[in-house]
């Protein structure tokens, strides 16, 4: 198998100003290619020390895909320092440096010499062109090392690494078979004992690898294989958890709780208190949500509770804001509030503050209903910091909306 090595350039991803998200997409995009991802550096701007650890980079052959460090500004480095390591002089690419110009012209502003640059690649390389923006890229060969140099900008790598990249490894002969993926998606189930039958399963199936991902009470696996075996490890995979399966694909929870809602003509409405609003932000992150997403209420205080969902006195006296009883008022106060055919609702302790010996930091209720009579309510004891409580406590609410969405019938009547 082909092997690869990526490498981004940036001091912002050192210093932990933004996320690493094209190193996320050149893995995955090379993986399909049948090509091993072997190692992802990250590298200051600075020629020096980013030259030293490109180096040791240069020892092993394969694939090397740097991005970063390609524009006209003064940490813009990597041609300087792939220039210096290789021993070959930069070369102006006349047509680049043409286009250029005119795009300086244009903006009205002055062409200097060290803009040409932008336009060079080490010789015996070649220019990659850039589609969706203006900094170029370019690829050469050292020996038996492949080395692609992107921009850093993710819609501009992205679109050369498509339309330039791919291209050269296929002539170089590199795109191999492709391997066959399947994502899986549990809830209501830790991480340790889900590997532990997971594992058990896919030791009998040759070729067959996977991965998990938990985050919030959500975990996902995500399995992969060359061989024609995947299919029945999935299968029998599928039904050894089938409980705690919510659903399968690599696209998010809410997406595929909207996918449901819009199947089954069915709208929602929910009603939140320590979740301040993040449920519905959720829900409205994916796009066409209008469609099934009705409305909400951030009940934070009693009487917002009271005035808006119709939660009674007595339920708030006898039992408090955070019980079942009070989540399974705040969901039918947000179904009939907003006529949805189901609603959501969350009422707990997200901390630091508020907690008792009766219901400490971490104590969450959630209920989803339906207007066909439906109702099911969860106590939640979540560990952590305030914004898990308060993820964990939205992943609960969406994992149980579509448990049961997957159970009720396709129509509403």
């Amino acid at each position: 198998m082909t092997k690869a090595q990526i490498v981004t350039i940036g001091q912002e991803l050192l210093r932990g100003d933004i996320s690493n998200s094209n190193a996320v997409y050149l893995a995955r995009e090379l993986r399909k290619c049948g090509i091993h991802v072997q190692q992802i550096l990250t590298l200051a701007d600075d020629v020096d020390s980013a030259s030293e650890q490109l180096k040791q980079c240069m020892i092993e052959e394969g694939i090397v895909i740097i991005t970063g460090g390609l524009g006209g500004t003064a940490d813009d480095v990597t041609r300087t320092i792939l220039s210096s390591m290789l021993e070959r002089e930069l070369i102006v690419d006349a047509k680049g440096e043409d286009h250029l110009r005119k795009w300086y012209k244009g903006r009205g502003r002055s062409f200097e010499e060290d803009d040409r640059v932008q336009a060079s690649y080490p010789k015996g390389g070649k220019l990659l062109e850039n589609s969706v923006g203006l900094a170029y890229g370019f690829y050469v060969q050292h020996k038996e090392r492949y080395i692609f140099s992107l921009p850093g900008v993710p819609a501009e790598m992205k679109a050369m690494f498509q339309n330039g990249v791919l291209s050269e490894l296929k002539a170089l002969g590199f795109v191999g078979q492709r391997s066959k993926h399947a994502t899986l998606n549990f809830a209501t189930i830790s991480e340790y004992t889900l590997d532990r039958i997971v594992n058990g399963i896919v030791r009998g199936y040759h070729g067959v690898t996977y991965g998990t991902r938990a985050s919030d009470g959500f975990i996902r696996i995500h399995f992969e294989s060359r061989g024609d075996h995947l299919d029945d490890c999935i299968s029998e995979v599928e039904r050894e958890l089938k409980d705690n399966l919510v659903y399968r694909g690599g696209h998010n929870l809410e997406e595929e709780v909207g996918t449901m809602l819009q199947a089954q003509s069915r709208t929602v409405s929910v009603a939140e208190s320590c979740t301040g609003g993040l449920l519905a932000k959720v829900l409205t992150d994916v796009p066409g949500s209008s469609g099934y997403f009705l409305g909400g209420v951030v009940a934070y205080s009693n009487v917002v509770k009271r005035q808006l969902l119709g939660v009674t006195n007595e339920t708030l006296e006898k039992h408090g804001a955070v019980s079942e009883k009070t989540a399974v008022e705040m969901a039918h106060g947000a179904m009939h509030r907003f006529s949805s055919t189901c609603a959501l609702s969350v009422t707990g302790i997200a901390g630091p503050g508020g907690g008792t010996a009766q219901k400490p930091v971490g104590t969450v209720y959630i209920c989803a209903a339906g207007r066909d009579g439906y109702v099911q309510v969860e106590k939640g004891q979540y560990m952590g910091e305030r914004d898990t409580v308060r993820k964990r406590s939205v992943n609960k609410a969406l994992t149980m909306l579509l448990f049961h969405l997957n159970e009720w019938p396709v129509r509403v009547s």
